[in-house]
């Protein structure tokens, strides 16, 4: 079921006359990686980009949660996190997002940053030293003002409701694959709890959320001569700290047979030498870990029914993706009991 799709074409001259990055120097080239949103390097006669094109559903609650993503970038630029230049268009349609007119005369929007050379980090036996650098960052991002023109306090979008799955899969129309509908509907108790763990979590005492980039993990991170440097902003929201650094314990200190303790406390001790708060120990900590999952399944159902405006190749894919958040999502219901002890030994460091 699952399909690698193809990266569409980019009119190179279109994006850079539109950032004013000069005169395209060679042919863009393709960046593996992305579920969401195609990428390409560019080299021009002021420099080498990273473009990347947004699938973005053109709708009144998407372009209020980019402009709160691209405030939380912006802020943080300007504060010295370790992350690639924002590079603002010339006429903007949205915050740093240019709109241009692909050769069928669809409207695309496009963010463009300044290229980072860099080496991947692996997803299993991350460097230690890579690991306490996420630790101190996440620290310094949550210790942030809030972003200017961004009123009010910080809200969480809680998940979809299992009423909304239910009735998605309902009315799933009839070109999606046989199986996927009866497939993802198993998981349906899995969802059930996701979503009662999160609401349970943003209504205990004290649960005030920050602005911050809500994804911290190894594959959104390069290794560069000047350290490492934290990638793709474009999803940054409110979150509860405790939920991110926990995420990022998890992520950062993955092993061959799945998350480990060592690599989890040297992000969780690294987090509290750079003045973050302490984490409580307690399940409900990581409803974060569990919110993440149940949210990305949500997106990519809505993509493989066919409700985003993506490309078919990309519906494609979106079916076996779902399958694996889901699949996630019920192993981390499964281990937040044992997770939970490595927080309490967190908080004797």
């Amino acid at each position: 079921m699952d399909v690698t799709p193809a990266t569409p074409r980019l009119d190179a001259a279109a994006v850079a006359a539109a950032f004013g990055l000069g005169d395209v120097r060679e042919p863009p080239v393709p960046v593996p990686g992305g579920r969401s949103h195609p990428l390409w390097r560019l080299r021009t006669g002021s420099g080498v980009w990273a473009v990347k094109r947004l699938n973005r559903p053109r709708e009144a609650w998407w372009d209020a949660e980019y402009a709160v993503a691209a405030a939380v970038q912006e802020n943080a630029f300007r504060h010295g996190i370790a992350m690639p230049r924002p590079v603002h268009p010339l006429r903007p349609a949205a915050p740093l997002l240019a709109d241009l007119r692909d050769g069928e005369g669809e409207l695309r929007s496009f963010l463009v940053h300044a290229w980072c050379d860099g080496a991947q980090v692996p997803e299993t036996g991350v460097p230690r030293a890579v690991r306490r650098w996420a630790g101190r960052t996440l620290a310094a991002l949550h210790a942030l003002p809030a972003p200017p023109g961004v009123g009010g306090a910080p809200v969480l979008r809680r998940p979809h409701a299992v009423a909304e799955w239910r009735e998605a899969l309902d009315g799933a129309p009839g070109d999606v694959p046989d199986g996927f509908v009866g497939a993802v509907r198993r998981f349906l108790p899995d969802v059930a709890r996701a979503v009662g763990l999160v609401g349970a979590a943003l209504e205990r005492p004290g649960a005030a959320p920050v602005f911050t980039h809500a994804d911290v993990k190894p594959d959104n991170v390069l290794v560069t001569a000047g350290g490492p440097v934290l990638l793709d902003w474009d999803g940054a929201r409110a979150d509860l700290a405790a939920w991110e650094v926990v995420r990022a314990g998890l992520a950062f200190g993955r092993t061959a047979r799945g998350p480990g303790r060592a690599g989890f406390l040297d992000v969780l001790g690294a987090y509290r030498e750079a003045g973050g708060a302490p984490v409580e120990a307690a399940p409900a900590t990581f409803a974060g870990e569990v919110d993440r999952r149940v949210g990305g399944a949500a997106w990519l159902l809505w993509r493989a029914l066919g409700h985003r405006p993506v490309s078919a190749a990309e519906r494609a894919a979106s079916y076996g993706h779902v399958l694996e958040y889901l699949a996630e999502l019920r192993r981390v219901l499964r281990s937040a009991e044992r997770w939970t002890a490595w927080l309490a030994d967190a908080r004797r460091l």
